[in-house]
């Protein structure tokens, strides 16, 4: 099962800006993603078309599960 770690930020426009992480270890903890939103923000190295990010909004984790089906 693959995981993705969803991180959406406010801009300095007021703005949603969201980044997305594929394949995230199983065990991320809530303070270990706080913390890395917390220096994307200081070291302010993403554009974003609505400013600059300034404050964390949210963050989520998305399980994708894949199903084969035999078709063939």
């Amino acid at each position: 099962m693959a995981k993705s770690l969803s991180m959406s930020f406010l801009t300095d426009e007021g703005k949603k800006a969201s980044i997305t992480v594929n394949n995230v270890k199983e065990d991320l903890t809530d303070a270990e993603v706080k913390a890395a939103m917390g220096v994307i923000i200081a070291k302010n190295i993403f554009f974003s078309s609505g400013g600059d990010l300034k404050a964390i909004d949210s963050a989520h984790i998305i399980d994708k599960n894949k199903t084969s089906l035999s078709v063939k």
